[in-house]
């Protein structure tokens, strides 16, 4: 063996080859390769670790939020929370339905929430994306809320699963070469091949001839080599399994990877220096408003936003514009300092409406939109007229006013009309100077519907104001007949009155009553509903002679007095005996009542039923004492018609029997309507327009052809009809829809809204959409139909706003059968729940 001489450095002899010119590149190489696969290694254990913190974390597949992200990065997210608050302006991972794809297939999205709805559910967007997207979010969906973005960690996996191959072979070139050279290409060359301690000095080396330590001690001289130990070998096999390791572990998180992707990208990116990573700062893009600069604007007209960003502070608002009928928006000034106002040049633009917005960016490159406001560009000059309402009669005045222009200029102005719809006008009132009054005598119109403009010119311009259309005038009364109560009368009697208008309806009629020879009226009921008719009891009336008479009166104001039924004699001294009207349906428990009254005592009152037109009378109870009531149990009694009577016997065994109540219905039927609600849209309260709902439940499932052909329940285009109740004999509060396809009703019945949701004799149609789907109560499956509305296709200009609210009625058709072939009950079916303005 050889033995190094005293003082000798052994480690200054193994790095000599390193600061030879060869031996620089494969140092380099070797620190660079490390470097690369520590920095791949470390962004795959933090795209993989959290997941301790049961945070998932997915590959972002597209670039619908460039800059700042791009495909390929790792995005992790953590759960969100039961009671957490769904967080409105931050980034949300979620599960977007098939029906939400083009393609058809269901996927995980990234994406930011940028509002909420009034029902509840969210809008998301990229926000590399000019729109919104198209569906709504729900909190169900909402899989994870976005925590921490790994940039590229995800990359090599986005190439296996969109089948980008030649990216990923490269890759893989790329990174096997960075094994070798890390594990391999670091080692010192030249010299003679030496086996290593483990504390990394030579052993020995490789020598022929006699050993000169052996000789040196006086030992036997050793010829040859002496047998090479195997720790070179060992250490070559560690180095080799290592680079297997890294391999094998790089290719399970490709091929994890590229099952994990979500067809978004994210908002904020980390900083990633020295294998570094964080959170991103801010999450939320700025809150902007617009102040609205009023209905019209002119010239240069300063526009104001208010722009708020805590986190990350403002670089530019933007406030754009949106001409009517046009699909793209157009800046109209900007600034960067605020208060965030600029001038927008109105003259640059024709006159017309549009819409403002306000976009606001903030230093990291988020951005936030106010709402929308309308203004109208009115640099020639513009006119209005005066809001009439709906009916008018007498005479009106009509105000037109100058909406713009310089108050300097000479306008001439007029009012003018045209018979609803014709579109052929002619001057109301001519040479109108300010304050543009118009005084219209409607007397001398046919009473019907007209359409009113205000025009003003100047020079050869000349401008037109909105139209108002489908103004009533109505000078006619309603025609009102009392009928004759009958003499004498006692007890509780039955009070009638018929009312009718052409034009404007009957808004109420009232029962009037006055002692005979005397002028004072008093008022016995007051009904607004058609028939126009009340109960009343006699006994409240002192004995003697009455006159009656009724008094109607229309949407116009206009009243009617019916002649006179005079000399009707209350007496109720006699004996009299009625039985209250249950209802034209009667099912399950019915609720029977009569009225009595003997001065020679009752002793006992029957209430009575006979099959209809039939005299086989059954008693359905005997009743003592006041009140005169008792329960049918209608389900023991074959449906059918029936008529009903009370007979009243005396202490002195006389017997009195009322006057009959014909033909009230027994249904019993196991399939019938029982509750219908509407519920109003993201329109107007009050008013029938887009989203607004109708849902109509049923006691069974329902066969969905039987009401309509071909129809198994799927969304199905249908129109929602809209009529007046003037037109159905119902009165202004009678209005009624229904639900027609290809010009025919379906066979779901019709429901009367009790309110007044058109305009007088008028009729109004939408689009509609209609489903059926099952629901279960108290284990029974039951079918629910719902209409949603859309817009409308005809009569738009005829539709009313109600603020009273009512209970719908719902009459079922019983062409609708079961699964099991039983047909519906016609059945009025009323409006379950507080009362509301239901659209």
């Amino acid at each position: 063996m050889s033995r190094e001489e005293p003082g000798s450095d052994p480690g200054s002899s193994r790095l000599l080859p390193l600061f030879s010119a060869e031996g620089w590149a494969p140092f380099v190489a070797s620190v660079l390769s490390r470097l690369y696969l520590g920095t791949v290694l470390n962004l795959a254990l933090i795209a993989v670790l959290p997941a301790l913190l049961g945070w998932h974390g997915t590959i972002v597949q597209s670039g619908s939020m460039e800059p700042h992200i791009s495909a390929g990065d790792v995005v992790l997210a953590a759960p969100l929370a039961p009671a957490a608050p769904v967080p409105v302006g931050g980034v949300v991972e979620f599960s977007s339905p098939a029906s939400a794809e083009p393609s058809g297939i269901e996927k995980t999205r990234l994406h930011r929430i940028v509002g909420d709805n009034a029902d509840g559910t969210f809008v998301t967007a990229g926000d590399a994306n000019a729109d919104a997207d198209s569906t709504p979010l729900t909190r169900e969906q909402i899989t994870g809320q976005a925590r921490l973005l790994v940039p590229m960690a995800g990359l090599p996996g986005l190439w296996l699963g969109t089948g980008n191959l030649p990216a990923l072979a490269l890759w893989s070139v790329v990174t096997l070469f960075a094994v070798v050279m890390a594990l391999f290409g670091g080692r010192p060359v030249g010299g003679p091949e030496k086996s290593e301690r483990a504390d990394g000095n030579a052993l020995h080396e490789d020598t022929t001839g006699p050993s000169a330590t052996a000789a040196g001690a006086g030992m036997p001289e050793v010829t040859g080599s002496p047998e090479p130990r195997p720790s070179g070998v060992r250490a070559l096999a560690v180095r080799a399994s290592a680079a297997v390791g890294i391999m094998a572990a790089l290719i399970a998180l490709v091929l994890a990877g590229a099952a994990m992707f979500s067809s978004a990208a994210f908002t904020a990116s980390t900083a990633n220096a020295a294998n570094t990573f964080s959170a991103a700062a801010d999450w939320t893009p700025p809150s902007v408003t617009i102040t609205n600069p009023g209905p019209s604007v002119q010239g240069g007209t300063t526009l104001t936003a208010e722009v708020v960003d805590e986190q990350s502070g403002i670089r530019s608002v933007s406030i754009e514009y949106l001409p009517a009928g046009s699909m793209t928006w157009t800046v109209a000034c900007a600034t960067v300092a605020a208060p965030y106002t600029c001038v927008w040049d109105t003259q640059s633009v024709p006159d017309g409406s549009y819409k403002l917005r306000a976009v606001g960016t903030n230093t990291i490159g988020l951005s936030g939109t106010s709402a929308e406001i309308d203004t109208r560009v009115m640099n020639a000059f513009g006119i209005a007229l005066s809001d009439l309402g709906e009916i008018q009669r007498g005479t009106v005045n009509l105000v037109a006013t100058i909406t713009s222009g310089s108050a300097s200029k000479g306008y001439a102005v007029r009012v003018e009309y045209s018979l609803a719809g014709t579109n052929r006008w002619s001057a109301l009132c001519a040479n109108l100077t300010a304050p543009y009054n118009c005084s219209w005598n409607t007397t001398g119109f046919a009473n019907d519907y007209y359409d009113l403009r205000a025009v003003a010119v100047s020079g050869s311009t000349v401008t037109y104001s909105e139209t108002m259309t489908d103004v009533l005038v109505d000078n006619l009364g309603p025609v009102v007949v009392m009928s004759d109560p009958g003499t004498p009368l006692s007890g509780t009697r039955t009070f009638t009155a018929t009312a009718t208008d052409a034009h404007s309806g009957v808004a109420q009629t009232q029962v009037q009553y006055s002692r005979s020879g005397t002028t004072t009226w008093t008022t016995l009921c007051t009904v607004d509903i058609a028939p126009f008719s009340c109960r009343f009891d006699t006994t409240a009336l002192a004995y003697g002679s009455y006159n009656f008479r009724a008094v109607a009166t229309d949407a116009a104001g206009i009243s009617t007095t019916s002649a006179v039924v005079s000399n009707r004699m209350v007496d109720n001294t006699i004996t009299s005996v009625s039985v209250e009207d249950p209802g034209a349906y009667l099912s399950g428990t019915a609720r029977l009542t009569a009225s009595a009254n003997s001065t020679a005592g009752i002793s006992r009152v029957r209430i009575q039923t006979a099959p209809a037109g039939t005299s086989t009378w059954t008693t359905r109870c005997t009743v003592t004492a006041t009140p005169y009531s008792c329960d049918w149990d209608t389900r023991a009694t074959t449906d059918g018609l029936y008529d009903l009577r009370a007979v009243l016997t005396e202490s002195t065994g006389r017997e009195t029997v009322s006057a009959t109540i014909t033909e009230r219905r027994v249904d019993n039927s196991p399939l019938r309507g029982t509750d219908i609600q509407a519920a109003n849209g993201p329109g107007t309260a009050g008013t029938l327009g887009t989203g607004d709902t109708l849902t109509l439940t049923y006691s069974q499932q329902i066969n969905p052809t039987t009401v309509t052909a071909g129809w198994n329940g799927a969304a199905l285009p249908v129109t929602v009809r809209l009529r007046d109740g003037n037109l159905l004999g119902l009165g202004n509060t009678g209005d009624t829809i229904d639900v027609q396809r290809n010009g025919s009703t379906v066979n779901l019945g019709s429901a009367n809204l009790k309110q007044n949701y058109a305009k007088s004799r008028r009729t109004v149609t939408l689009n509609a959409t209609m489903t059926a789907t099952t629901t279960t109560s108290n284990g029974v499956p039951r079918t629910v139909v719902t209409v949603t509305l859309g817009t409308i296709a005809s009569g738009a200009g005829s539709l009313r706003t109600t603020t009273t609210s009512a209970a719908m009625i719902w009459s079922p058709a019983a062409a609708v059968t079961s699964t099991a072939g039983l047909p519906s009950s016609t059945a009025p079916v009323t409006e379950t729940g507080l009362l509301d303005r239901d659209f």
